[in-house]
């Protein structure tokens, strides 16, 4: 990939993700064996199929409360990877609201332009993550030198 089309792929797979209306076309973004580390809530999802159950859309206790569910504010791209910051629009679940997320992310992009592999740092509200139970990232870092 080189630059510019690298960033136009990334502003495309964030235009579907912000508008959480085709659970399809976004998951087209993604390789069959696509990996998404979380690293502050410490999941590890691994395939696509595994991807749709993760990201849920369908789930009624989702409500949006902006027009788009996310803004990107800056993307770097590098040879197959594009690094991507912005924001979670506030949203609710089940009962509650909650605020607005950054975020930060690493894309990378295998040679088909897929997604296979994403990193997300996300900066959830405390009421989000339970950081006495949540699975430990840094587990990762043993079995990937292992590798």
């Amino acid at each position: 990939l080189t630059e510019q089309p690298l960033q136009q792929l990334t502003r495309d797979f964030y235009s579907v993700y912000s508008e959480r209306k085709d659970l399809d076309q976004f998951l087209s973004y993604y390789a069959e064996d696509a990996v998404l580390e979380d690293i502050i809530n410490g999941d590890r999802i691994e395939g696509k199929e595994a991807l749709r159950v993760f990201f849920d859309w369908s789930n009624p206790g989702f409500k949006a409360l902006a027009k788009n569910t996310l803004v990107v504010e800056d993307i770097i791209t590098s040879q197959n990877q594009a690094v991507v910051k912005g924001y979670f629009t506030p949203f609710g679940w089940g009962e509650e609201t909650f605020e607005a997320m950054y975020f930060t992310t690493i894309l990378t992009f295998n040679d088909a332009d897929k997604i296979s592999k994403q990193v997300d740092w996300i900066n959830y509200p405390a009421s989000l993550v339970d950081y006495t139970n949540r699975k430990n990232a840094n587990d990762w870092i043993q079995q990937d030198t292992n590798e």
